[in-house]
């Protein structure tokens, strides 16, 4: 069958939801789920049953990953599709079962000589996994508790989040004579009309009183779960265990917030500079993600290739080969259309060594940016391939490296080339939003939440407590770069990210990709094609280290807060052009 153009080409995965190798795989997936049951059990010495455990663990995880890819693709590029909801859910029902031989196998592998068991030759490549098996542990409860605590999350925290879900998306205000959503009102802070952003951004505000409560209540509770039950495991905190999780230290976290405390003003700058393009002292919140300038657009799908391929041969050749593939072999799903999801991502697919990419193409210069940054996470894939398959998962704060990286370099290439006055300021302001939102808003979500979390056992946090928590943090990580009467009370209502029990703190490690990759692409800029094979190296190494030894790698101190100062220090000329073409 003929590739329709501009959608991508699944067929590597399953030819379509009728493949018959779809229920052979659901079959072979619960055998081997059947016969986790009673490894652990047999007759064997320990090195034996931990050899056969991780063949089982790597046939199931590359089955589950190929099945559940394929349904989670086909469902975002068609969310009409209800049969890809029925097999994601039969996934997770058939892998409830498995949960048992996880935690008994981290526990045999806990009570080994790591040493002893790296040394042999079928288990060396997996150093690094054991190791930190050994560490997770020392934080799990025994196999049973662990399935009945992840059976009970469903009515618990689980339902609290679904809530959230539910009211942020049918809650509504009346705007301009219509009913908008929340997401729709929120999506007119792009607006180029002041006049609409401030009149959107005053309707957004009604909505929250009418769920306010309710969310309140949800975040009590989702809070509370979450510190009881990292208090029991031995955690000494939820941030803690969240460093643990995203194999990031203490100090360097620490480091990397106080260099952003230290050197936010940077970013004070830009919005004072452009609350003067508005005529104000200090920029209103409805007017943070307003666009000025202009922006290049009318491009073709074509244009971007040639764009994209052009700048990132000078840069890394093999950066280059990779979008050209992935633009020539249908690895991309451009355009929007009915029932495809919103935004865009990157699905990394290390069973078939390639990736797919979803994007909403409308032909603006943002088109083709987000199309260079998604490709930076398929780069990012390309480098992991070929680890073995229990090795392949990098965490949260390294998640954001490549693709950040890449985008970084791409518009940077394009504010240099300009010579219009007008769409250089736009391309800045571009760059600066999002670079100031990932150091000034991720630092005022962290300051919210570590204060939550301080506070949720020993008292329920009203709506009122939450508002002045969030207006607090909102103040210490904006100064006066924002009209402090115009400050949202209410971002702890509308980010999904503080209603999940597991993602707490899902927040610094996007400061941390962003910041990280700046320092990359100063030693690229600095050091030029030696660099980059460092920088391939380190890719390579993201799922086999922690954060501190990935910096390493490339000559980095991520427990250093210069290491941070300099990363912010390098907008310092970015700004001080923006502030320039300012009229």
């Amino acid at each position: 069958m003929m590739q329709e153009r501009g959608r991508w080409d699944l067929s590597p995965l399953y030819d379509n939801l009728d493949d018959p190798r779809i229920d052979e795989d659901f079959s072979k997936l619960t055998e081997l789920v059947d016969n986790s049951r009673s490894l652990l059990e047999k007759d064997a010495k320990p090195v034996a049953k931990i050899k056969d455990g991780i063949r089982l663990a790597e046939n199931l995880n590359d089955l589950v990953y190929r099945l559940a890819a394929y349904f989670s693709l086909v469902r975002n590029a068609d969310t009409s599709i209800n049969k890809t909801v029925a097999y994601l859910n039969r996934i997770q029902g058939i892998m409830a079962g498995f949960q048992p031989f996880e935690v008994g196998l981290k526990r045999l592998i806990a009570e080994q000589d790591i040493d002893e068991l790296v040394a042999e030759p079928e288990l060396k490549h997996y150093e690094f996994m054991l190791r930190e098996s050994k560490d997770q542990a020392s934080f799990l409860f025994d196999a049973l508790l662990e399935e009945l605590i992840a059976h009970l999350d469903i009515y618990g925290a689980g339902a609290w989040e679904n809530l959230f879900d539910q009211l942020t998306s049918t809650v509504n205000a009346e705007y301009n004579g219509e009913k908008k959503t929340m997401t729709q009102l929120r999506n007119l802070a792009y607006d180029p009309d002041q006049k609409v952003r401030h009149q959107a951004y005053k309707a957004e505000l009604s909505l929250y009183p009418k769920v306010e409560k309710s969310l309140s209540s949800a975040m009590n509770s989702i809070k509370g779960q979450v510190l009881y039950l990292t208090n029991r495991r031995g955690h000494d905190s939820p941030l803690d265990e969240s460093l643990f999780q995203n194999r990031t230290s203490r100090k360097t976290l620490d480091a990397m917030i106080e260099a952003i405390i230290d050197k936010k003003d940077v970013f004070v700058r830009y919005y004072k500079a452009k609350a003067r393009y508005f005529g104000q002292k200090s920029l209103h919140w409805a007017d943070m993600f307003a666009p000025i300038g202009k922006l290049p657009s009318g491009y073709s799908v074509d244009d971007s290739r040639e764009m994209l391929v052009r700048s990132f041969e000078k840069l890394h050749p093999p950066i280059a080969e990779l979008i050209d593939k992935a633009f020539e072999d249908n690895w991309i799903d451009f355009f929007p259309r009915d029932n495809k999801v919103g935004g865009a991502f990157c699905s990394n697919l290390p069973i078939i060594k390639q990736s797919r990419v979803l994007s909403n193409f409308d032909g603006s210069f943002s088109s083709i940016t987000t199309l260079a940054h998604e490709l930076g996470h398929a780069y990012h894939g390309s480098r992991i391939e070929d680890h073995a398959s229990l090795n392949r998962s990098y965490s949260m704060p390294v998640a954001e490296t490549a693709s950040t990286f890449n985008e970084r370099h791409f518009v940077l290439e394009q504010i240099q080339a300009s010579n219009d006055p007008k769409e250089k300021l736009g391309l800045l302001d571009s760059l600066l939003m999002n670079s100031s939102q990932t150091a000034c808003d991720i630092l005022s979500r962290f300051l919210f939440e570590q204060e939550v979390f301080a506070r949720v056992g020993n008292q329920y946090l009203s709506s009122e407590d939450l508002q002045n928590i969030m207006h607090e943090s909102q103040i210490k990580a904006y100064g006066e770069g924002l009209d402090q009467e115009t400050l949202h009370p209410y971002m702890w209502a509308c980010k999904g990210h503080y209603y999940s029990a597991s993602r707490s703190f899902y927040n610094y490690p996007y400061a941390f990709g962003d910041l990280f990759s700046v320092a990359l692409y100063d030693k690229a800029q600095a050091e030029g094609a030696e660099f980059m094979k460092k920088y391939d190296e380190m890719l390579t190494a993201t799922t086999v280290t922690s954060a501190e030894e990935t910096g390493a790698l490339v000559g980095l101190d991520l427990t250093d807060k210069q290491t941070w100062i300099s990363s912010l220090e390098s907008f310092e000329p970015l700004v001080a052009e923006f502030e320039q073409l300012i009229p």
